[in-house]
Formats: structure tokens, C-alpha cells, sequence
């Protein structure tokens, strides 16, 4: 004897709000690691200007430069002998550092963030196709829905 209509909609239901939960989920996921691949791009960008700066070290001595501070002010200074480098290793710790120490550091971290960003792109794209996955599914019960209540 075939089922009632009533318990296959109420099933239908069940799945549906199911796969909304996971499409919001994946929707979240998927903005996270959009955020987070944004934040890694910036850390890069900075850490190659600050590699850029220190390569081109021995050039700027004796140059005039403009230091920024904070709130759009700047200071104009003379670079005098560029040989140590005060270097932020986290945590809130710097240590000073020859200039090619430097910037073995900051490669390593340039790398490290290289492959942290291809890690969250592999990530950010396996998301993407759950969630696509998921919103197929969705169109394809609401089809089922409208087939059921005109059948």
C-alpha cells in the first residue's frame, strides 16, 4: 500500500530544512575562507615590500626618507648604516637581525604564506562544490515538492 501524501511532504520538509542547514554552513565556511585568503594576500603583499626594502638596503644609506606614523603622518629621516634590522618574529617579540638574516626570515615567512594561501584555495574550492552540490540538491527537491502537490 503506497504511503500517504502528507508523510512524503512532511519527509520532503525534513531533507529541505536539512540541506538549508548544511547550505548555510558551507555559505559560512566558504566566506571565512574567502576572509582568510584576503588576510594571507595582505600579510604577502607586506612581506614583499619589506623584502624589496631590505634588498635595495645598502642603496637608501644615506638617503632622505619618510617614515609613517599613525593618522597620516609622516617624519622625514636619514637612513644611516643599514646593517642590523630590528625584525617582529610574533607574539609580540622583535630581535635584531643582520640584514641577510632579514631577509632569509622574511622569505621563509613569504613561503610559509605561499602555501598556506594554495591550502586555503584547495579548501575554499572544495567548499565551493559541496555547496553547489548542496544547492543542487535543494532545486532539485523543490522540483519533487511541486511534481508531489500537482500529482
Amino acid at each position: 500500500m503506497p504511503e500517504p501524501q502528507p508523510k512524503k511532504t512532511q519527509d520532503l520538509n525534513e531533507i529541505f530544512m536539512q540541506l538549508r542547514y548544511l547550505q548555510n554552513l558551507y555559505g559560512q565556511q566558504y566566506e571565512n575562507l574567502e576572509n582568510n585568503i584576503a588576510t594571507y594576500n595582505l600579510a604577502n603583499s607586506s612581506l614583499q615590500r619589506n623584502i624589496e626594502m631590505l634588498e635595495r638596503s645598502k642603496s637608501m644609506e644615506g638617503s632622505n626618507i619618510m617614515i609613517g606614523g599613525e593618522g597620516g603622518a609622516y617624519m622625514s629621516a636619514k637612513v644611516g648604516k643599514a646593517d642590523r634590522i630590528i625584525t617582529y618574529i610574533g607574539g609580540g617579540y622583535m630581535i635584531e637581525k643582520s640584514v641577510e638574516d632579514a631577509l632569509t626570515f622574511l622569505r621563509e615567512n613569504e613561503k610559509r604564506g605561499i602555501e598556506m594561501l594554495s591550502k586555503l584555495q584547495a579548501e575554499k574550492k572544495q567548499v565551493e562544490k559541496e555547496l553547489l552540490d548542496v544547492q543542487y540538491k535543494m532545486n532539485s527537491l523543490q522540483y519533487q515538492q511541486q511534481a508531489a502537490a500537482q500529482g
